[in-house]
């Protein structure tokens, strides 16, 4: 039997950031992972502290970007496979009132590290801005899948593929049993798969279906984010990730004909060559109602816990997030209020 201190189920940003924090630890894990189609493998991977819709900060934006870039670059230089990509955002105005609340928002404590004060009025050649841009600094892109696929190779038979299986779990004293793996801890990262978890699917994971286009544009040939009603990234090889939509309701992973054509209008809002579409990709985030994300122990089987909820941040959320859970497991240290399951688990 193998003996591990952790069992992850789940192989997601989430995931991957606690395999992660584990080997920081000298930790050993074993991770089961559906591999089906989560959200993590697909999305964009912007790390961006700031809300460019409000120009405010998003909810602990500085702290989580300060620790979610050393950590991503420390894996970078170990596993030898480039995962990291630098870029301002552009973000495009939509009427001229932006340019005041941009140069507020840029004086504030804060955002003055990210949103440059200057309002720019230059054309960008294949962009449409007739209201000028700002430049968000110290953002960029992280390849989520190339990312989750080099971090396979490295644990080796530390991930396997497997549907897990809730009813094998057979509770020990001091860990418990899962097939032919004793572990002292459980740990599930399943993103929105958590909703069929018989262990935590009471919290109030609601998800949000999110749709994107993977464009080429031979003609746009920018190397910055665009920002306007969607994201338009470079991908390399002029091929772009647009997107996304947000739907609360479709809960199937199925794309689109409704979600395609809003898409591609909002694409045509934003740029003015010519484009193919190369894929159109669904996925379903895990977000929660107070879009916070859900980290905790189970109120009775204290060596199973939660690290889930990380909506469309995980990027910067993940690493900080699994630091959180990991000192809460091993050194006693309290979980911040905002992410601790026990806020909902006290109305239930």
């Amino acid at each position: 039997m193998k003996q591990v201190d952790t069992l992850i189920v789940g192989f997601g940003l989430a995931g991957l950031a606690y395999a992660e924090t584990l080997y920081l630890s000298n930790k050993t894990f074993q991770v089961i992972d559906a591999e089906s189609s989560g959200s993590s493998a697909i999305a964009a991977g912007i790390y961006n502290p700031t809300v460019l819709k409000r120009f405010n900060m998003s909810w602990k934006g500085e702290e989580l970007h300060a620790f979610a870039l050393p950590f991503y670059e420390a894996i970078e230089q170990r596993l030898s496979s480039r995962i990291k990509y630098p870029a301002s955002i552009f973000k495009l105005f939509s009427q001229v009132s932006d340019h005041n609340q941009w140069t507020v928002a840029a004086d504030r404590a804060g955002l003055s590290n990210f949103l440059n004060p200057t309002i720019y009025s230059s054309s960008i050649d294949a962009v449409k801005s007739p209201y000028g841009y700002g430049e968000v600094n110290a953002c960029g892109r992280i390849d989520t899948k190339a990312l989750l696929n080099a971090y396979r190779l490295f644990i080796g038979d530390a991930y396997q593929q497997d549907n897990f299986d809730y009813s094998a779990i057979e509770h020990q004293r001091d860990g418990l049993i899962y097939k032919d793996i004793y572990a002292k801890q459980l740990v599930f990262c399943e993103g929105y798969a958590m909703v069929n978890n018989p262990f935590f699917q009471h919290l109030p994971l609601v998800g949000s279906k999110g749709q994107i286009l993977i464009i080429h544009a031979p003609k746009l040939k920018t190397k910055v984010i665009l920002k306007g009603p969607i994201f338009i990234a470079p991908l390399g090889d002029d091929r772009y990730w647009a997107g996304a939509s947000f739907e609360q309701k479709d809960k199937s992973l199925l794309p689109t004909e409704k979600a395609k054509a809003w898409l591609e209008a909002k694409i045509d809002q934003l740029i003015d060559v010519p484009y193919n579409i190369e894929d159109h990709v669904s996925h379903i985030r895990p977000t929660v109602v107070d879009r916070r994300p859900l980290l905790g122990s189970h109120h009775k089987h204290r060596n199973i816990h939660l690290l889930n909820g990380l909506g469309s941040r995980g990027v910067l959320t993940a690493p900080q997030a699994a630091r959180w859970l990991y000192t809460f497991i091993n050194d006693g240290v309290a979980l911040p209020n905002e992410v601790a399951i026990n806020r909902f688990e006290k109305t239930v």
